[in-house]
């Protein structure tokens, strides 16, 4: 009689464990699921961030081939350049107006 009393008074300790345990599984579920959205919207973000740099490295390539593309003026005097005045641009031209020190002769 003893044994068949004491397995009624753990019964209530073992629904006890068994709804803790349920509950358990269901945060870790939870958990689960919030890391796999957290991991989602990082991988969004690192594609994001991607096609940024692709883009910008797609602009300073550009970038570079039109200075390539720039032609350098010489003077005929040496001195040192005192002023540069934009005049005016046009179809990718740009008119400038340089102020030439020529004094020194350097």
């Amino acid at each position: 009689m003893l044994h068949y009393f004491t397995c009624i008074s753990a019964l209530p300790h073992v629904e006890k464990a068994i709804a803790s345990l349920d509950e358990a599984k269901l945060n870790y579920q939870k958990q689960q699921y919030e890391h796999s959205l957290k991991v989602s919207d990082y991988q969004t973000l690192m594609q994001k961030q991607q096609e940024q740099i692709n883009s910008l490295q797609t602009q300073l390539d550009k970038v570079d081939e039109e200075l390539e593309q720039l032609t350098s003026v010489y003077s005929p005097y040496r001195g040192k350049v005192r002023r540069v005045k934009i005049l005016g641009q046009n179809e990718g031209r740009i008119t400038a107006e340089v102020t030439l020190d020529i004094r020194d002769g350097r």
